[in-house]
């Protein structure tokens, strides 16, 4: 079989990460697929290695988007000389564009819907509202199947459209679980980044960006030390929100409470390394699925979410608290209480995650098995 993945490029995205694991995971069940990254930006990224080594093809966009019918003509040339079997485009609204290129040419097409928020590049409110509709009729008209990352994401993605709709599935990103079987270093963390030894601390993990709502963890972190002393906040990440926490621990005084590591390859090692898991996330629009839920579950980590993770994040449910994004003190006394007693011990939490569809085995087999159906 040969599948052509038209994804962004192979760097540090959620989306490239995932397919390159599934990627490397089906080299092992069937090592005669061959697989093609199609990168629109033109560019090469980290994972260009692990791919090249692995036998993967990567072919570079020489062009970006915004030249439409460059791009479009030479993606299509990519297609018809590839003769691919399957061809999977990753980029929600915007993958229907790419569809164009496809007319006429003998082949699976799925678009997979990844998040909820519309986003389509082209830096004007009215274009992208006016272009949303367009790409996502396109999208109907052209492709046989749309895959979603979670229940919600799928309907939202087809909510409203009438007419003959292309099949429908959910298909959940996989997590290289055995990286969270290695042994962590708590005390060692805490000593590297200027905590006591037996310091509690909040971690928060993902952009840092109004969405992600990272500030609040500043406000939970403040009720919180009025209950219980000695507790930290660690975020991981980057984005433009950085220094407004920075600020904001500076207003409320407890800016030596709060510590900033940037982005990390070692999201493992730091969630094993602490003692619950903040996810302020705005409600609307919803996450489309808050992989780091899932990972923090693997952690062995309690997780105080909103209702801006869709349930199917959720895979140990009492270890998960889903909370109102305004309300601090409620956070902070839902914390306080788990911080006491958690209910279920870090080792269960990864033997149930290993067993869940979030494993890269069963997600790699679930992706490869919709591959292989037939009659689509």
């Amino acid at each position: 079989m040969k599948i052509i993945q038209i994804v962004e490029n192979l760097d540090k995205g959620a989306v490239e990460n995932w397919l390159v694991n599934v990627f490397l995971e089906t080299r092992r069940t069937r090592p005669g697929w061959k697989w093609t990254f199609f990168c629109i930006l033109g560019r090469p990224g980290r994972l260009d290695k692990k791919v090249l080594e692995a036998g993967g093809e990567i072919i570079y966009a020489p062009m970006t988007i915004s030249d439409k019918w460059g791009f479009l003509s030479f993606l299509r040339r990519t297609m018809r000389n590839g003769r691919y079997d399957v061809i999977h485009a990753h980029h929600d609204y915007l993958s229907g564009f790419y569809m164009l290129a496809s007319v006429g040419i003998e082949a699976r097409k799925i678009i997979h819907v990844h998040n909820n928020d519309e986003g389509i590049p082209v830096g004007n409110e009215k274009l992208r509202k006016l272009l949303l509709p367009v790409f996502r009729k396109m999208a109907f008209s052209f492709a046989d199947g749309i895959n979603g990352i979670s229940v919600n994401t799928l309907e939202e993605f087809m909510h409203g459209f009438k007419g003959k709709k292309p099949r429908q599935k959910v298909l959940y990103y996989g997590i290289d679980m055995d990286r969270f079987d290695e042994k962590a270093d708590p005390v060692g963390f805490r000593l590297q980044h200027g905590m006591d030894s037996n310091a509690k601390i909040l971690l928060f993990a993902g952009r840092m960006i109004h969405e992600k709502n990272p500030v609040f963890v500043v406000d939970v972190l403040k009720s919180l030390l009025a209950l219980r002393d000695n507790v930290y906040a660690v975020f991981v990440g980057k984005g433009d929100l950085e220094e407004a926490v920075l600020e904001k621990a500076k207003q409320l005084g407890v800016e030596d409470r709060v510590k900033l590591l940037g982005w990390s390859d070692q999201i493992p090692m730091i969630m094993k390394s602490c003692d619950a898991f903040v996810f302020p996330r705005r409600e609307s629009p919803k996450e489309g699925l808050g992989l780091v839920v899932v990972e923090a579950q693997c952690a062995g980590l309690p997780v105080f979410i909103t209702n801006g993770i869709v349930p199917d994040a959720v895979v140990i449910k009492g270890m998960a608290r889903f909370l109102d994004p305004e309300q601090p003190d409620v956070w902070a006394e839902a914390i306080d209480r788990c911080l006491g007693s958690v209910p279920v011990t870090r080792e269960d939490c990864l033997t149930q995650m290993k067993k869940s569809h979030f494993s890269l085995i069963n997600a790699a087999e679930n992706l490869a098995l919709f591959y292989e159906e037939k009659n689509v």
